[in-house]
């Protein structure tokens, strides 16, 4: 029974019927340990630019032939350009499955350390069926859900978008986080388990618009994608991709694991 409460208090936040009932007691934290941590959005905005830049320059000089080779060789460049790296690993928490953790290096405060992949859904779209036995959705500050399970419904929908929106010879989004095997070693973000007493939260959600005129070759490189494949915004204008970072709000030390608080999200 105990073992049930706890995966219970865990899934609960990623369960959408759940969300909505409970969604008015969630609010965009403005505590001082976070606002001192907080970055400008156009300073992520640009660090994920320059990463993503120098990430395609490094599969464009080596060549990689495998999924895997690709894998090893996303990590060495992160390595290199952010001093870590950051992968999928068994969670120090009893009972969480997979978490992420840092691999090499240190993070400082304010990295973009992943983000976080997945099928996005507009407010007014449908997610319920999506939605059970799935402990992977993230709800943004402006009701926007991101899907980020890798199995199932989910995994299937994600792959049928990325196809219809493709442009050849270039993918709309990165679907190699579906596997074991991450092309670009930031999109692990939804492995990232919910912080307890025992282990206080050391990275926080927050939400990039990323535009339109952004290019479609760093764009590969993104987890994201749209569900509905409307490409206006229901005012009328081109509809930016959400894509959610997650910060640093401290040092984190290498074999550390990271915990966020799945309701705190900042805009």
């Amino acid at each position: 029974m105990k073992e049930l409460i706890l995966k219970w208090k865990q899934y609960k936040y990623r369960f959408v019927p759940w969300l909505i009932v409970n969604f008015k007691n969630r609010s965009i934290q403005s505590n001082t340990e976070l606002d001192s941590s907080f970055v400008a959005t156009e300073k992520l905005q640009a660090d994920l630019y320059t990463f993503l830049c120098g990430l395609h320059k490094h599969f464009e000089k080596l060549q990689p032939k495998t999924e895997e080779h690709k894998h090893i060789a996303g990590l060495d460049f992160m390595k290199e350009f952010s001093g870590f790296t950051v992968e999928r690993s068994a969670s120090i928490v009893p009972n969480c499955g997979q978490g992420v953790k840092v691999t090499s290096g240190t993070v400082q405060p304010g990295c973009i350390t992943s983000l976080y992949p997945g099928l996005i859904y507009e407010p007014y779209e449908h997610i319920f069926f999506q939605s059970l036995g799935n402990q992977f959705i993230l709800r943004c500050a402006d009701g926007l859900l991101i899907d980020g399970n890798d199995k199932g419904l989910s995994k299937s929908l994600y792959k049928s978008c990325r196809g219809r929106d493709s442009f050849w010879p270039l993918p709309a989004c990165d679907d190699s986080w579906l596997n074991l095997h991450n092309a670009c070693p930031l999109n692990v973000g939804q492995y990232v388990n919910n912080h307890n007493k025992q282990y206080p939260a050391n990275v926080a959600y927050q939400e990039l618009d990323i535009s339109t005129d952004f290019p479609a070759h760093l764009r590969q490189y993104l987890p994201n994608n749209y569900y509905s494949s409307v490409i206006h915004s229901p005012n009328g204008t081109n509809r930016s991709l959400r894509v959610v970072a997650l910060v640093s709000l401290q040092t984190i030390h290498c074999n550390e694991e990271m915990f966020s608080s799945y309701f705190t999200v900042v805009r």
